[in-house]
């Protein structure tokens, strides 16, 4: 039920604040466990890709967050918490069960917001996922996020969002949890 009450408000802020646009939808799948892979620029991303989404998602969210009331919010959205910087075997664990369940789980590639320009390098974790579970990835490129709710900011300013979604695919053949991860990534940036 919560779920749906933050779904609706969220709708409704984004249309004052950042409307949004979902490029290529169709290519979700309407059934059957996915991981929805995506670039990270601002604590946006996962409000616009819950709401772009024609699927419910479930999220992987840092630690940190996880504490008094917004805590109880994202366990109720279907957010778990994940050690960054480590690797965090209980969260992958949660993951393949939610996967196993038929579930879809977003995870931001690259690990953490990439600022700028600089040089993103995919964390293993995506690749580890995507290998064990077999389910396909499909990838997912924000833009504009950054610039509504910049890093580092909790304010929100007036412009136009975007998430392009781009075609389910599997890595069942990569040589490395690593390699895996970075065919991921390149996937998410190709869209761009």
């Amino acid at each position: 039920m919560i779920y749906y009450i933050v779904y609706f408000l969220t709708k409704v802020v984004s249309w004052f604040y950042f409307p949004f646009t979902a490029f290529q939808t169709q290519k979700i799948p309407r059934q059957g466990a996915f991981i929805l892979a995506s670039n990270h620029i601002s604590n946006l991303d996962p409000v616009l890709l819950g709401i772009s989404s024609v699927r419910r998602l479930n999220f992987m969210a840092k630690i940190e967050l996880f504490k008094g009331v917004l805590g109880f919010i994202l366990t109720r959205l279907g957010s778990f918490p994940v050690k960054r910087g480590e690797a965090d075997f209980g969260a992958m664990r949660e993951a393949l069960k939610r996967l196993k369940m038929g579930r879809v789980i977003l995870i931001f590639v690259e690990g953490t917001r990439r600022i700028g320009n600089a040089p993103s390098k995919a964390q293993a974790g995506v690749g580890f996922l995507a290998m064990k579970s077999g389910v396909p990835i499909v990838p997912v490129y924000v833009k504009g996020t950054d610039k509504v709710m910049a890093p580092g900011t909790k304010s929100l300013k007036r412009g136009r969002v975007f998430a392009i979604f781009g075609e389910p695919f599997y890595v069942k053949d990569a040589p490395s949890y690593e390699e895996a991860s970075q065919r991921i990534l390149d996937k998410i940036y190709a869209l761009a």
